[in-house]
């Protein structure tokens, strides 16, 4: 499963390349493209005569695009053995073209060079297995020459001047200040997409294309209903928005959800007299005549109405893998482009703790394998250029602390998400250490955990630990549990330098 996934993945990169740069109507796409990889570096076949008829378009003056490819190659005799124009379709409708060209390319090298890095491997031993080798420091020179020959092929990145980055840096605020006044954005300071809290807009300056969010918590703090509010208010900005739940199922997750749109209990909504013929449009529900219960009811609906509206989407395999995850976004960035011409705008994962290796038998240690994840994470975030929201548990370091306030050092497993994330939230509950108190010592941790969920409103501290690009500080919410909401309580926020 993996193995397909990350094969996916692959060919997806290639597509994209070819994809934009067919789209690309200014030649820019490909005259980048040309420096960066050659035919031989895509390992379908049809790929590789595609990108070489756009080599040829090239040579001979000719803009590439889907007329000219196609005349070009059918003067080849090659239309028929790419897949005609059912393929060239297929890469138009599959191809990301969101974000820059570079990191597929990027992705399309490393590939390239990776299989002639295992075949020169793989030669060398079928060689030296099968031939007699009569000067064997010869045989090694050799070989390691070629080692050397495709090392220098890896793909590093050249120093960029401050007056070429100035270049950018002036066209991307001119950009940013273009695209405000089209989408009559105010000129607060804001630069991301909007978190629906205010006061968590001051702090994080909104959610960044790339960056890597992590929200850490004990269990049952209320990490999850915290992330499924930060991705209910981006929602409600009409922007597509990713769940992952590795934990729990996309029915319970749209539970949690119509709790927020309703503002009716779990409870409530469970106690209602449904019929047979109900639909999400038509909710045919037995009031008995109460006009409690008649005027709950056109709550659900209206509730209802708003979250089959809304721009969310739920994963909820749980075993899924990090290339699964990243395959999967990719693939859903492309259709959410080709139906709705819009980006993801966030991504949420719950959680870290739960992304199983790719393969146990020749996994190294969880604190290997979280890093690994943790790496990858961040690179998707890059790669896709959407903000991704981790969840992580903390380990019981904090229970072991008079004030029992969370610390970054408390994240499970590994250092790295510590070191890769740009901003790290963590969540800290009081009364989820009073019910513990009041508790008696022999109880497990379930039962403690059960006991604090009793009292249906808890306030939380929601601290900014890191931000790599902003100020630290810590905010204030209610978090109301039977209704899965978190509201903001004070205006102002405590707030460090970071």
């Amino acid at each position: 499963m993996a193995e397909e996934a990350q094969e996916q993945s692959y060919v997806l990169n290639e597509i994209s390349v070819l994809g934009i740069i067919l789209l690309d109507n200014s030649g820019e796409s490909f005259l980048i493209a040309s420096q960066r990889v050659t035919p031989d570096d895509f390992s379908d076949s049809r790929n590789k005569t595609l990108f070489a008829s756009f080599v040829s378009l090239n040579r001979k003056g000719i803009n590439i695009n889907l007329a000219t490819v196609e005349e070009e190659l059918k003067n080849q005799k090659q239309f028929e053995a790419i897949g005609g124009e059912e393929y060239l379709n297929t890469i138009l409708e599959k191809a990301v073209t969101q974000g820059s060209i570079d990191n597929y390319l990027a992705a399309v090298k490393d590939k390239a060079v990776f299989d002639r890095f295992i075949n020169m491997l793989q030669n060398t031993v079928d060689e030296a297995k099968k031939t007699p080798i009569n000067d064997i420091s010869e045989f090694i020179g050799s070989r390691t020459d070629k080692i050397l020959e495709i090392s220098q092929q890896r793909r590093i990145t050249e120093a960029k001047s401050l007056r070429d980055v100035s270049d950018n840096l002036v066209a991307k605020l001119v950009k940013q200040t273009k695209d405000f006044r089209e989408k009559n954005i105010p000129f607060s300071g804001i630069t991301g997409v909007r978190t629906g809290y205010e006061q968590l807009d001051e702090l994080t300056k909104g959610w960044h294309p790339g960056d890597m969010i992590v929200v850490g918590a004990r269990p049952s703090v209320g990490k999850t209903a915290f992330a499924l509010n930060l991705l209910y208010n981006v929602a409600k900005q009409n922007k597509p928005v990713v769940f992952f739940s590795l934990e729990m199922t996309a029915e319970s997750i749209a539970m949690r959800l119509l709790n927020l749109t309703s503002g009716l209990s779990s409870d409530r909504i469970n106690q209602f007299d449904y019929q047979e013929q109900s639909t999400k449009e038509n909710l045919l529900i037995d009031t008995h005549g109460d006009p409690d219960t008649a005027a709950d009811v056109v709550k659900l609906q209206r509730g209802l109405n708003e979250l089959v509206n809304l721009p969310f989407y739920i994963d909820d395999n749980p075993g899924s893998k990090m290339m699964d995850i990243s395959t999967k976004c990719k693939q859903l960035q492309n259709s959410i482009l080709q139906k709705d011409k819009q980006n993801i705008a966030l991504i949420a994962i719950d959680y870290i703790g739960l992304i199983t290796s790719p393969s146990k038998a020749n996994a190294g240690s969880r604190q290997q394998e979280v890093s690994d994840i943790s790496r990858q994470l961040k690179q998707m975030a890059r790669q896709l250029s959407v903000p991704v929201i981790a969840l992580t548990q903390l380990s019981r370091e904090s229970e072991k602390r008079p004030d029992h306030r969370p610390q970054m050092s408390d994240i499970r497993d590994s250092g790295s998400i510590e070191q890769d994330a740009d901003m790290i939230f963590m969540l800290y509950r009081p009364d989820y250490y009073e019910t513990q108190k009041n508790y008696g010592a022999g109880e497990s941790e379930e039962e403690q955990q059960e006991a604090s969920q009793n009292n249906p409103i808890s306030q939380v501290a929601v601290s900014l630990m890191k931000n790599r690009n902003g100020s630290t500080g810590a905010l204030k919410f209610m978090f109301d549990k039977e209704h899965c909401q978190f509201n903001i309580l004070d205006t102002d926020h405590e707030e460090d330098q970071g």
